[in-house]
């Protein structure tokens, strides 16, 4: 199983080369849309068949542009069009992204130097490694993408990395419950609450009101401004929670499958879903099975369906055992936070999970394995 990293670096070059990578990032953009308008009228992404029917017309158009970028610019305009399924002609701006591949681009890591191809030649640039990144040097290097900062006029070079997975080493379970209060709930009795993204998003709710109540272009480029800061916010908090998550001392993670809780919640009233469209449950799945499967750990999805009405202790469901953050249940009498009970039950789903994996056999029941492949034995105790 391989890990990819993606690192971002901040070039720097001179005036007159930004210029020249500027014009490169047109050129290649005018001719990704004239492959995908070939692609589409005739109905294909084979790379095989766009390149037989454009690369020598586009060559007598942009004989500037190196072969090899050109051959990648026709990659992503056939990735582009497979993505879309052939149904729609997809469009690039002047500054996307540029796809740039080992023939085009040599990085030297330990020089803290690149050379780049563009319309105008070699070009040269420089860049600061933070230390951070000193742990993927011995990665291997699959793709760059050279990315223009309009806004800033800045060039940044997003480097793909790779290495192997390390092998799994156990089959301990953790059931994490996420929720809007609570972020992330642990059957190891750990809370993540939500309060400190509740008073932030409550603070940008207001600011926001109030910008909009205003209406003048100022406000309009501060409501972007704030929108993104909140973006951030919430992203660090969920790298936070899914950092110490994965390291806990647990091999296999259990969440639930919330593919349609948007749909199915959808009439519980506008306060209610302005709530539900805010909470960022799916962004914690993602840091949490990226981090895991670094660590060769491994991610699953279990049936989420009466994971909070169900006992843990004597497996009686029933709706009326919770009440809000509090579960009783009806039969046994066991009292626990609501919260701890749901994720308890995710745990037990995991380990039946774990259970019926085999080696060859990724799926099983509602089971889905995400990440490096767990024990085939299955466990006897839970969480």
């Amino acid at each position: 199983m391989s890990v990819d990293r993606t690192i971002k670096l901040k070039l720097k070059v001179s005036d007159e080369d930004a210029e020249t990578l500027r014009q490169t990032i047109i050129v290649c953009n005018e001719a990704f849309d004239e492959i995908a308008a070939f692609g589409f009228e005739n109905q294909t992404s084979s790379k095989i068949k766009v390149h037989h029917g454009t690369y020598y017309p586009i060559r007598e158009r942009h004989p500037e542009i190196p072969s090899a970028l050109l051959q990648g610019v026709r990659d992503v305009a056939c990735e582009a069009l497979k993505g879309v399924k052939l149904k729609r002609l997809p469009k690039s701006t002047p500054f996307a992204a540029v796809r740039y591949n080992k023939r085009v681009i040599r990085i030297n890591f330990p020089q803290k130097f690149i050379s780049i191809a563009s319309i105008g030649g070699r070009i040269k640039a420089t860049f600061d490694l933070p230390e951070y990144y000193y742990q993927y040097l011995h990665w291997d290097i699959r793709s760059s993408a050279l990315v223009y900062d309009k806004r800033s006029d800045t060039f940044y070079l997003h480097v793909t990395m790779r290495t192997n997975s390390p092998e799994p080493s156990g089959d301990r379970v953790l059931g994490i419950d996420r929720g809007i209060i609570n972020i992330a709930v642990c059957s190891n009795n750990r809370f993540f609450n939500g309060k400190q993204i509740k008073n932030v998003r409550g603070k940008y709710k207001h600011l926001r009101a109030k910008l909009q109540r205003k209406g003048t272009k100022s406000a309009k480029r501060l409501l972007k401004k704030i929108s993104r800061k909140e973006k951030r916010f919430v992203a660090d908090v969920n790298h936070c929670i899914s950092k110490e998550i994965v390291n806990m001392p647990f091999d296999v993670f259990a969440l639930e499958d919330l593919t349609s809780i948007r749909v199915q919640n959808r009439r519980r009233g506008r306060e209610f879903n302005r709530k539900l469209n805010n909470w960022s449950f799916f962004q914690l799945e993602e840091f949490i099975r990226y981090k895991a499967e670094a660590l060769g750990k491994q991610v699953i999805h279990v049936d989420s369906r009466y994971t909070s009405q169900k006992c843990s202790r004597c497996g009686y469901t029933y709706k009326g055992n919770r009440r809000g953050n509090d579960f009783r249940c009806r039969k046994c009498g066991y009292h626990v936070h609501a919260d701890l009970n749901a994720a308890i039950n995710i745990a037990d789903a995991g380990i039946s999970c774990i259970g019926r994996q085999t080696v060859n056999l990724p799926y099983a029941g509602n089971c889905v394995f995400h990440g490096s492949p767990a024990s085939p034995n299955p466990l006897e105790q839970g969480s």
